[in-house]
């Protein structure tokens, strides 16, 4: 729900921002294209607008030079949380590096590159500030190799924009409620400010999926489909699987894995629902303990 609310919130300060009133913003906002796009050039570059509008810069917002008060064994198990996070944050930059040219050449939309752009500008700014901020928590940022699969599934193989857009949506809710039930644990104040602060992001990153998501999914073919949901499965049940592994260092913290992988289904499948499809489109894992014990998802 509060996923719902972010998206809201952006999409009503995009709209603000389109109808202003000065002729010279009034012309930016027009789309200039030399080809038939496959998504709304008009929305996109709107929220290309937006983002310009709402970029930030780290070491102002977040004050590093703080220090951070924590016990030990939090610290290391924050630590340990983070490195994670960091890990699939910065497998996101490269991902959308990548993929910049390719969703921009499929979707015959220089908008999308516009737009895109400013989220890899983005993406960039929230791995610097979790690096950084993982310094401060005395932990060296490191590459975890072992979550490297999951952007693998995301960006290869057949349909790569489709299932790198579609992952997208997963990736970016997932960390919108780790970053919003981590900003409420308040472990300290700068996690929290930087918590904060990527939420914004994330949640303008999710308003471009549910600009662009629908007529990808009304131009694919039953077997694109296919692919793309199974996709979509793997990548869940890896998480899911992960997540139980870290159950305990999780709730140490006041973090509830489950919780935070029950909003991430049910917001998915709101999404889903939005683009004209229902929860059986997707395959959705079941949750388990981390003894492999069945959880009901209510």
């Amino acid at each position: 729900m509060d996923q719902e609310i972010q998206v809201g919130k952006i999409q009503k300060e995009t709209t603000s921002f389109s109808l202003s009133d000065v002729p010279a913003i009034q012309e930016l906002l027009q789309p200039i294209t030399s080809r038939d796009p496959l998504v709304n050039d008009t929305k996109i570059r709107r929220l290309y607008l937006q983002a310009s509008l709402q970029q930030w810069f780290a070491p102002k917002r977040i004050n590093f030079s703080t220090d951070i008060e924590m016990d030990e064994e939090s610290r290391r198990v924050w630590i340990k949380l983070m490195t994670i996070f960091y890990t699939l944050e910065k497998m996101g930059l490269n991902v959308i590096a990548n993929m910049m040219p390719r969703a921009a050449s499929k979707l015959k939309s220089e908008e999308v590159t516009y737009y895109l752009s400013a989220q890899c500008f983005d993406e960039a700014r929230h791995v610097f500030a979790v690096e950084n901020y993982l310094r401060k928590l005395g932990g060296p940022p490191k590459y975890d190799w072992k979550y490297h699969v999951l952007g693998q599934i995301a960006s290869l193989g057949f349909y790569r924009v489709e299932n790198w857009l579609f992952s997208t949506l997963f990736s970016e809710n997932f960390a919108s409620a780790f970053l919003r039930r981590s900003q409420k644990a308040n472990l300290d104040p700068m996690g929290a400010e930087m918590c904060k602060n990527l939420l914004l992001d994330e949640s303008r990153h999710l308003h471009f999926l549910h600009i662009v998501l629908p007529d990808v999914l009304d131009r694919l073919s039953m077997l694109g489909r296919s692919y793309v949901k199974t996709s979509q499965f793997f990548i869940m049940k890896l998480t899911a699987q992960w997540a139980a592994t870290l159950e305990e260092d999780a709730k140490f913290v006041g973090l509830d894995r489950r919780a935070i992988l029950e909003e991430v289904f049910e917001n998915i499948e709101r999404a889903y629902e939005g683009f004209g499809v229902t929860r059986d489109y997707l395959y959705f894992p079941k949750l388990t303990t981390a003894t492999g014990r069945p959880i009901r998802v209510h």
